[in-house]
């Protein structure tokens, strides 16, 4: 398919008429039609049916979409950094960021970085760290915060900080618990959250249990800090989490315990190898060290 075929295909699967399309792309009714014929006929076999005065895409159309989606994702960007160019300012920051730091330290760290960069666009999105680790890798992104460490060869790493994970529980009103820390091995003797194991934060608490006669067989498993903690604060149990989510709560109902043994978590910035740093990404760097602090 050429990028024009590309084109109509989109606007079509978006619009459901040829119509749609044409209002879509700023172009002329046999232009479209023209272009869509020219591609099933290069393809070989029918992208959609007509049912009242509607285009249905066939089963070919289904399977062929998310793979034109990635493509017109693509051929956007291309168009926005090109704008860019020509009006002589940068296209955007894009930055990848694990959830539970998304909501927690990045507000901050933006307002930071705003003052430095009033006009620069920026786009966010959200990821787990390894999916935030093959994207730099691939440079769908310019900066990507994680937990833990990479050892990708096209990704070059930093250090932003380093936290710990602690136990995050219900405050009780009467004969509350105020100590400030609490052995792993207590809190394994009951239902607690805990966080997946194919995150590297999971995947380190699960390390520390000492054994499978004291191995978690019961509470719940959820694939962000962010969700732990929005589900201890409601009461269904103490969660491990790190400090970094932890320190970003402004609930006054939960009570914070550091957890022993002590298991460290790291906060890395991420960049594509081989390249040097945007001014923009260093600073964003920069400020996400000044909010969540940098251990000596």
């Amino acid at each position: 398919m050429r990028l024009k075929h590309i084109e109509v295909f989109n606007a079509i699967m978006l619009t459901g008429s040829v119509s749609g399309a044409v209002r879509l792309l700023h172009v002329t009714q046999p232009a479209v039609t023209q272009t869509l014929q020219h591609a099933e006929l290069q393809l070989g076999y029918v992208l959609f049916t007509r049912q009242r005065n509607r285009l249905v895409p066939t089963s070919e159309a289904q399977a062929l979409y998310p793979e034109v989606l990635r493509l017109a994702s693509q051929l956007e960007s291309v168009r926005r950094v090109a704008g860019a160019l020509r009006s002589g300012k940068s296209a955007e920051l894009r930055i990848l960021v694990v959830p539970s730091l998304a909501v927690g330290a990045l507000p901050s760290a933006l307002k930071r970085f705003r003052a430095l960069h009033p006009d620069l666009a920026v786009s966010i999105r959200t990821a787990h760290s390894h999916e935030i680790t093959q994207a730099i890798a691939l440079h769908e992104a310019d900066v990507g915060i994680i937990y833990g460490s990479t050892q990708h060869p096209a990704v070059q790493q930093m250090p932003v900080a380093v936290g710990r994970l602690v136990c995050v529980s219900l405050l009780r009103a009467r004969g509350s618990d105020r100590r400030t820390t609490i052995e792993l091995a207590e809190v394994m003797r009951g239902d607690f959250i805990r966080i997946d194991e194919r995150d590297p934060i999971g995947a380190a608490l699960a390390e520390k249990f000492p054994g499978p006669s004291v191995s978690p067989r019961r509470g719940i498993t959820v694939q962000t800090h962010h969700i732990a903690l929005v589900l201890a604060e409601q009461g269904f149990g103490p969660a491990i989490i790190d400090s970094f989510t932890a320190a970003a709560t402004t609930s006054s109902k939960l009570h914070v315990r550091t957890l022993l043994p002590e298991v460290p978590v790291s906060v890395q910035a991420l960049l594509p190898l081989g390249e040097r740093s945007p001014r923009p990404a260093a600073d964003l760097i920069e400020a996400f060290k000044a909010v969540i602090g940098v251990a000596a």
